[in-house]
């Protein structure tokens, strides 16, 4: 798929065009988001479609931007008529390991009593945060990206905020279609923990 069909599609949906100008360290940046992206679904509000299947492009001024741009061939890796409303910020970040003198992912998340700051390993916060969010809001912790949530840390290292998929929220689709999208959610964030690859450095 070439530059121009990318940047056509990121024109008619802004969402997929995620401007990166602001982060100093773009390479790091870029190559930490390539690495798991795949692991993710992306939401786009407005077009109020989550995307299972894309491609993360590099335009020839990739200093300042990237695309995500989804399959055009893989409906059924889209999901439609997702409200705004069912995707919630969470304040959970994911960090490369490396910057705390860590191998694979860590997960920070804000003790809400003491508000101290907490990282964990990625494996045991996945089996930390279900049960959070089901003791919570009685739905499974279903991570999800938008534009926006790739940062950087201290000009120094890159890391992605999570926002989250709520079924409860959800206005217009049937409880097939929640299921079907809280399924994908899933399996694509439990392959982030199944892959030995997770160990090795990504900055």
């Amino acid at each position: 798929m070439n530059d121009s069909s990318s940047l056509n599609n990121s024109q008619e949906n802004p969402d997929l065009f995620w401007d990166i100008s602001s982060i100093t360290n773009k390479t790091k940046a870029i190559r930490f988001f390539q690495s798991v992206s795949s692991s993710f679904c992306v939401y786009s509000p407005t077009v109020e479609k989550i995307y299972s299947n894309f491609e993360v492009i590099l335009p020839k001024d990739h200093n300042s931007n990237l695309i995500v741009l989804p399959n055009p061939f893989a409906f059924h890796d889209t999901f439609n008529r997702v409200n705004e409303e069912a995707i919630k910020s969470t304040g959970i970040l994911l960090f490369p390991g490396e910057v705390f003198q860590k191998k694979g992912l860590i997960i920070c998340l804000t003790q809400a009593k003491t508000k101290k700051i907490q990282h964990i390993e990625l494996d045991s916060a996945s089996i930390f945060l279900n049960r959070l969010y089901l003791r919570r809001f009685n739905t499974p912790f279903l991570p999800i990206l938008l534009n926006g949530d790739l940062k950087e840390f201290k000009a120094n290292s890159p890391y992605l905020h999570l926002h989250r998929f709520d079924p409860t929220a959800v206005t217009e689709l049937s409880q097939f279609d929640i299921r079907s999208i809280s399924n994908t959610i899933t399996e694509r964030f439990q392959t982030m923990i199944k892959k030995k690859t997770h160990k090795h450095t990504y900055i």
